[in-house]
């Protein structure tokens, strides 16, 4: 009998510690898949598209609506909340051509190569990393803009993480951003370079909305609050139509209260 109690006892032991290594080694650390494919329903179109392109493609994490004359996305619609972003897979950093796209209206990674400008991301891919593949998704080049480095990488740049950040104190976000032209544009390897960008941003909890217009210059980080302005501002300079499915959108777009955006 006590040798039956040892080997019971010596047989727990063995098992609390084979499962102890278990979720330890392999679920803990892969805690995230296990509600990560709930993004994945997500419908980044939930309010509607601001204007009429060529092609809607739905991925994962984003939703664009890519022009041919412009051989670029007109706008990138996508949701994101504290627990979206906060998963934080590896950046993938492989720029692809875009098969959905048709090859006479497609960009190739090296279209920009020695032009002077950024691969900017519509849809960013630092927001967008609750998996791999949402994340690779980032990279296909009809989510991609040419963007100057000195806008990229400084007021557009600190735009995106503040809009992270604001998941934390304004709840779920819905983001819609794109880039705008002049008349007759400039052709950088045939592909028209982008006179300013907008970025849209709604918070579904608190029915709050603001918006902003940077042009495609040095800006730096400091000068970001300088191209704040109302939804309905925006809408004046782009054409387009922001959140049609939205119960009373009129009044919310027309409101700013730039001290409570600020506010941490």
């Amino acid at each position: 009998m006590e040798l039956k109690c040892i080997l019971i006892g010596v047989s727990s032991a063995i098992a609390g510690a084979t499962a102890h290594y278990v979720f330890s080694a392999y679920l803990w650390p892969n805690r995230h898949k296990t509600y990560t494919w709930i993004f994945v329903f997500r419908n980044h179109r939930k309010l509607g598209a601001p204007c009429k392109t060529d092609l809607v493609l739905d991925r994962d994490g984003y939703s664009v609506g890519y022009s041919y004359k412009y051989k670029a996305a007109l706008w990138a619609s996508y949701v994101i909340s504290k627990h979206s972003i906060g998963v934080d897979v590896e950046r993938g950093d492989c720029f692809d051509a875009d098969s959905d796209v048709p090859e006479e209206y497609r960009v190739q990674p090296d279209d920009f190569r020695n032009t002077g400008y950024d691969k900017g991301h519509l849809a960013p891919n630092a927001a967008i990393d609750f998996s791999r593949y949402s994340n690779n998704q980032t990279f296909l080049m009809s989510n991609i803009v040419l963007q100057r480095p000195e806008l990229n990488r400084r007021a557009w740049g600190s735009l995106e993480g503040i809009i992270r950040g604001w998941t934390h104190t304004k709840g779920k976000l819905i983001i819609i951003t794109g880039p705008l032209y002049d008349k007759k544009p400039e052709q950088i390897n045939d592909i028209p370079l982008p006179k300013s960008f907008y970025k849209v941003v709604y918070s579904f909890k608190h029915k709050r909305c603001i918006g902003f217009i940077l042009p495609n210059e040095s800006v730096n980080a400091r000068e970001l609050w300088n191209h704040v302005m109302s939804v309905k501002e925006v809408e004046k300079e782009t054409g387009h139509h922001f959140f049609k499915k939205l119960s009373n959108a009129e009044k919310i777009k027309g409101e700013l209260d730039i001290s409570w955006w600020k506010k941490d």
